[in-house]
Order: structure tokens, then sequence, then C-alpha cells
């Protein structure tokens, strides 16, 4: 099944110093320990924040049936082996099945050597492994939070460190890059990804999952959009921006990023009967419980907002601020897991554009 997306109005954090990136990421709402840094990284956002102005141009993205995400029998074998050498627990397993066996499944089998950005525990490297048999595997991250045992199942090179600092020291030496849920972490995607291009052999790939955030219908959406046009959001509502995910993007943008990059353009994907990451059921049911948790969110966090911007003001506003998320972030319906729940996510593959040097 193939749908047309026609979404239009992507959204970018542009943010330059590398100081601020790491306290968005682990402060994405603005309420670090301290004050005056919680302040400059309100300016950064609105500074930064920009509409990417696509055209809409309808895009394709064709949707996987659950009998199409599935490895085969040699893979699975050879990802089982590779779960019993790194001792992940059987408890876990069905679900790191369910939510990186679909990606793994549409790697190019051809890939002879590969880089993983953003490998976190290295579950990721553990399908690439299951498909990638002889393949050299080099990963990156920030931390290095991969079990001893699983980098010895996996055979991997591990780099710690900034990724943009580390991405710049390679070559034209890989025929494959790889991400999950990683690019939308990125301030400025526009220059990554044309140096990820630049990374690839002819031909080579890019192949990433990653969560549709601007995509028509998309939860909060519109406070994005309503915060690029003012250039400001009360300090109540940026929960709704979530600085950790700085590009904000859909189909169509993605689509002609990935050209200005040096790709060709690529194939987009979704599944069926899975459409978000963590909502494992098909269209009907995903826009119900959808429609459904917004009234909730509307009633129970919403509402009091609207309240407490009228009567409170600086520091008990803070302080009601700080307990309303605290209290978001025990159910589903709360800003940011209704926000994670009900965003559709995608898998992109994109091959090197053969003109591209």
């Amino acid at each position: 099944m193939q749908i047309i997306d026609h979404s239009s109005d992507a959204f970018q954090m542009t943010v330059e110093n590398p100081a601020m990136r790491a306290y968005l990421q682990r402060y994405p709402f603005l309420i670090g320990p301290d004050k005056a840094m919680n302040e400059l990284a309100r300016k950064a956002i609105f500074d930064g924040l920009a509409s990417r102005n696509r055209v809409a141009t309808p895009t394709t993205v064709r949707r996987l049936q659950p009998e199409e995400t599935r490895l085969t029998a040699e893979q699975m074998d050879r990802l089982l082996k590779i779960m019993d050498e790194s001792q992940v627990p059987q408890a876990v397993r069905a679900e790191m099945i369910d939510d990186y066996a679909w990606e793994a499944n549409l790697v190019p089998l051809e890939t002879k050597s590969a880089l993983v950005l953003g490998c976190a525990d290295g579950t990721e490297l553990m399908f690439l492994r299951a498909v990638l048999p002889d393949a050299k595997i080099t990963a990156l991250d920030y931390q290095d939070e991969i079990p001893p045992a699983r980098k010895r199942a996996i055979d991997v090179r591990f780099l710690q460190g900034d990724m943009n600092a580390l991405i710049a020291g390679f070559g034209q030496e890989f025929d494959l890059v790889s991400s999950n849920h990683t690019l939308e972490h990125l301030y400025t995607p526009n220059e990554v990804l044309t140096t990820l291009a630049g990374l690839l052999q002819p031909h080579g790939a890019l192949i990433s999952t990653l969560p549709m955030d601007a995509m028509e219908g998309s939860p909060f959406l519109s406070k994005v959009k309503q915060a690029a046009k003012r250039k400001t959001i009360h300090p109540l509502d940026v929960v709704y921006l979530d600085a950790g995910h700085p590009w904000k993007t859909n189909p169509v943008d993605l689509d002609v990023t990935l050209q200005e990059a040096g790709f060709e353009r690529p194939q987009l994907y979704q599944r069926q009967e899975h459409l978000s990451r963590y909502a494992n059921f098909g269209e009907t049911r995903f826009k119900a419980q959808f429609a459904f948790g917004r009234v909730l969110h509307a009633l129970f966090f919403g509402l009091p907002r609207t309240v407490a911007k009228a009567v409170l003001a600086g520091t008990p506003q803070r302080l009601f601020g700080r307990g309303l998320l605290a209290a978001e972030r025990r159910v589903w319906f709360g800003s940011n897991m209704l926000k994670n729940l009900y965003t559709q996510e995608a898998c992109v593959l994109a091959r090197k554009n053969s003109s591209a040097t």
C-alpha cells in the first residue's frame, strides 16, 4: 500500500553552539537547574526556530505489511545467536525485534562497510550484524553504553565523542550510513547530511528511521507553527516545542533535504500496522486513540495551563510548570508521551547521487 504525503511546513531549530546543543538535549523543556542557562536556551530556540518552507510536492510513502518487515530465517538465527552471546534477557527480545527488525530488513545486503550514528546500547548494531555478517561496522555515540559482551558478539569498532567532530575525520570510506531515531536530533541537518553523503562511496546508501514530527496532523504541530511565526511562546508551553527534536521533518521535507545534500530521490517506508514507534496497530485505531488522547490532554493539562497563565507569574508559575510536567510524564496523554506515541515514524533509504562529489 502507498500513501501520498502533501505536508509542507517542516521546522528547524538551528543552534550552532555545541554546549547549547548538549544542554537542549539534556533539558529539552528548559527546566534545568541553571536558571540563567534556561533563559539562554530559550533565546537560542527562538533565534533558531524557523519554517523550512517546503513546497507541498506529493511524496510517496510505501506502507509495508507485517510479512514485509520480517527478517529471513537465516538472519533470525544469526540475530538470536548474537542475542545469546550478548546476554540479552528473553523478556525484552520480542520488543527489540518489533522495534528494529523492519529497518534491518531494508538494509542493502551488498554493504561491506557501515557507519552507525547514535548507537546507544548497541541494540541496532545487533540487527545490523544479523543482516550483514561480514561487513565492517563502525559506530559512534557521545557515551559508550554498549555492554562488553554485546561489543564482542557484534565485532564493532566504537568511537566515542561528538558526532560532528568524529564524522569530519572520515574519508569516503563507507557504503552505508545507518541511524535509528538519531537524525531528528540534528540542529544543522542540511550540513550534516551533506557531510554524510561525502563519506559514502559511489552508490552508497543512507538508511534511517525517524519521527515525522511535522507530518500533517502530528501532535502539537500547531504550537510549533505558532511559535515559529511569532518567535515566542509562553514559558508554560515550551514543553510542546521539544527542543530535543530540533529537526521537525516530514516526508516532503525529507525528500527535498536529502536530494539537496547529494542523494538521489529517497524511498520512504512505514509499517501499515505500526504507524508510530510505540503504537503497534493500524490507522483507524491510531486516529481514534490519538483523538481521545488529545481530549484528555486538553482537559487535564491544557486547561490548567490556561488558568495558570492568567493567575500565576514568576516563581509560582515556574513551580507550577515543573509540577505539571512531572504529572504529564506519568500518563500516556501527557505532552511528551502523547507526542511519542502518536507521531508517525518513517524509514528512509537514499542512495548517494552518482554525480555527487
